[in-house]
């Protein structure tokens, strides 16, 4: 009889062991589901911000390059084979005792001049109507100090005395001691059909990456007896 008994209290207490084992391995099941979704939020935020720092790195380092272009091209840049050395690029004045110059209110302005004749191919004689800068002998402005600087010239050009066809050619040269080889910074090209051709204006301006010393001046290559007044000035930027 009491075998019976402990056999029936056995038998009456095995159910409810074996319901707190399943909920217990129903807890650490829970308990390892929200571990792995935890370890997947984390890897996920990790690659992200993996993914952030790997473009932030490539888009820094295309900045620099272009930088590194933009400087070492420009309107300075040669189309020729006779280039200046690295050397001069990057040579530096010498100190003197000469006092600093206010870039920052830095122009001129220059008004033509009749020259001693009308022939093409020579340089445009200039009045100074404001600031300093100006090479008499020349006939070009001198660039204070290197930096970027909007040069401009403005010419009337009309049919006085002309007959036929005729154009207008001018550019904008420039030439330094250091390399004295002349440059051509920019031209401008227009005509009149004479003699009952419309006045016109012919217009170059230029935003240059000058070097200090720098001699900027207007040679007409063709169409000198068309002109009948112009302007020449630079500012610095």
């Amino acid at each position: 009889m009491r075998q019976y008994l402990m056999e029936h209290a056995l038998t009456a207490e095995s159910p409810t062991r074996g319901g707190m084992m399943g909920i217990g391995s129903d807890k650490s099941a829970l308990i390892l589901l929200k571990h792995c979704r935890d370890m997947k939020k984390q890897e996920m935020c990790l690659r992200l911000i993996t993914l952030l720092l790997v473009l932030s790195c490539t888009v820094l380092f295309w900045f620099t390059i272009s930088v590194v272009l933009m400087q070492n091209t420009g309107p300075r840049a040669l189309k020729s084979t006779d280039e200046p050395s690295p050397a001069y690029s990057k040579q530096t004045v010498c100190p003197t005792d000469k006092p600093q110059i206010n870039l920052q209110r830095w122009n001129i302005g220059l008004n033509s001049m009749p020259g001693d004749n009308i022939t093409d191919e020579q340089y445009i004689k200039w009045q100074v109507l404001f600031g300093d800068g100006y090479n008499k002998e020349r006939r070009a402005i001198v660039i204070p100090q290197t930096g970027v600087y909007f040069v401009y010239v403005k010419t009337d050009i009309h049919c006085h005395n002309v007959n036929g066809a005729a154009n207008f050619y001018v550019e904008l040269q420039s030439w330094n001691e250091g390399y004295p080889a002349v440059q051509t910074l920019s031209s401008a090209l227009d005509g009149l059909v004479c003699p009952n051709g419309a006045p016109r204006t012919v217009v170059v301006g230029e935003l240059l990456d000058l070097l200090e010393g720098d001699h900027v001046s207007v040679w007409v290559v063709e169409g000198f007896k068309l002109m009948s007044k112009s302007s020449f000035g630079a500012f610095f930027l």
